[in-house]
């Protein structure tokens, strides 16, 4: 599939599936750390872990690699 922006504004969410589950990158600028905190979601569970980008895109590139990541060992 392709992925599909869901939310715009301090809250950025986009989806996509892989593997058959739904993935949900949320990100969204911190003006504190001047960077943007990446939660990313498989079918709705939180994926663990602590991750930053220095760019919106590259969180969402991040996000969505980390999901891929996480479900390569499930």
């Amino acid at each position: 599939m392709a992925r599909i922006q869901t939310e715009h504004g301090a809250r950025n969410v986009q989806t996509d599936e892989i593997k058959g589950r739904k993935v949900e990158v949320v990100t969204g600028y911190d003006a504190n750390s001047d960077k943007y905190p990446v939660h990313v979601y498989i079918d709705g569970e939180k994926v663990v872990g602590r991750f930053i980008a220095d760019r919106m895109s590259e969180g969402f590139d991040l996000g969505f690699s980390i999901a891929a990541q996480e479900l390569d060992q499930r």
